[in-house]
């Protein structure tokens, strides 16, 4: 039987759940579980996307397993959407920065999740799949709530000057260069502003007449050819936190202060006391499809054990102050944030 006609057949059967997920009437404190063998959970994900047409987050236990999912995936749902939300490199209490593709995967899949939630962004013609292994969940976020608020918009024929686009761009978390190369960057030369979001498949630069966007264009960063025109351009924050001033760097604990004053995600608990995850990003309309409830509800209470381990390891050793905050969320505080009338857990 062809992949269609399998899905189509899937979509008949599924037709039931499927209406229960769009009208939040999935029942139960916890995920339900279908208890689906392995081989057909990507199918009924993918005729569930079809059916419902809506932003779908598959949490699983392990990055392997969400990489091997992220590529099977690409067989049932070829035109569809499909991001990683990775796991920082660095354990949990650990004094280390995310990797670039850490943050640049990241932000993406929360610039496109916020986009249903941001008046005025260009809605994707097709929804998002976000496949995410447990430990991506469970370590700290941006809190939405400042990711939507530093979000910005600019658009052609507006009028703001280079020198505060510049210093906007900058409390971003953007780094200026000489030349933009990677996501993260942003450069000026006279007239000309690029930047490089971290959702954006290509730097963009920005020409100004005067103090009025005049031209706004994606472009190759190795030939600096023209790839696309736009129209408008959605700037979001470049990392996982925002400061406000260098005097929240000067009040950090003397054991962990950067004697550089460069400051990177370690530190993330410590600007933004309100614990947050991708959960909370999640559109009202969105579902969440756990692979192995039981298997990603283990996987995340050993990483816990791990990190109380290392977090006494740490504090015996005087690399960690006595009240250095946590880090992550813990699988009950995750479970809480579970929009559970629009949760299914495949196996089980």
């Amino acid at each position: 039987m062809k992949l269609d006609a399998l899905l189509a057949a899937i979509r008949v059967e599924s037709a039931g759940l499927a209406a229960a997920l769009k009208a939040g009437r999935i029942p139960g404190e916890s995920p339900a579980a279908l208890g689906l063998r392995r081989a057909a959970r990507l199918p009924v994900v993918a005729a569930l996307y079809e059916t419902l047409q809506i932003p779908i987050l598959l949490l699983t236990d392990r990055l392997d397993h969400a990489l091997t999912l992220l590529d099977e995936l690409g067989l049932w749902l070829p035109q569809a959407p499909r991001l990683l939300f990775p796991e920082p490199n660095p354990l949990f209490y650990e004094n280390a920065p995310w990797g670039l593709a850490t943050r640049r995967d990241r932000l993406a899949v929360m610039t496109a999740l916020a986009a249903y939630q941001i008046p005025g962004a260009v809605l994707p013609a097709k929804p998002p799949v976000v496949v995410a292994p447990v430990r991506a969940l469970m370590s700290r976020a941006l809190p939405r709530r400042d990711f939507l608020k530093s979000t910005r918009m600019r658009k052609l024929g507006q009028e703001i000057s280079p020198d505060e686009l510049a210093r906007g761009w900058m409390q971003l978390g953007y780094e200026r260069e000489s030349t933009v190369v990677v996501p993260g960057q942003y450069a000026r030369r006279g007239g000309l502003l690029d930047i490089w979001p971290p959702a954006e498949p290509h730097p963009v630069r920005v020409e100004f007449f005067g103090d009025e966007i005049e031209n706004l264009r994606r472009f190759d960063p190795a030939t600096q050819r023209t790839v696309a025109a736009l129209e408008r351009l959605q700037v979001t924050p470049a990392r996982e936190f925002l400061l406000q001033n260098e005097a929240q760097v000067q009040a950090l604990p003397s054991q962990i202060a950067p004697t550089d004053l460069s400051v990177h995600e370690f530190y993330i608990p410590y600007f933004h006391g309100l614990p947050a995850s991708i959960l909370d990003y999640l559109p009202r309309q969105a579902a969440l499809l756990v692979d192995d409830y039981e298997a990603a509800r283990g996987a995340a209470l050993e990483i816990e054990e791990q990190a109380v381990t290392l977090r006494s390891e740490a504090m015996r050793e005087g690399l960690l102050p006595a009240d250095f905050p946590v880090p992550y969320l813990s699988w009950s505080e995750l479970a809480d944030a579970m929009p559970t009338a629009r949760s299914l857990g495949l196996g089980g």
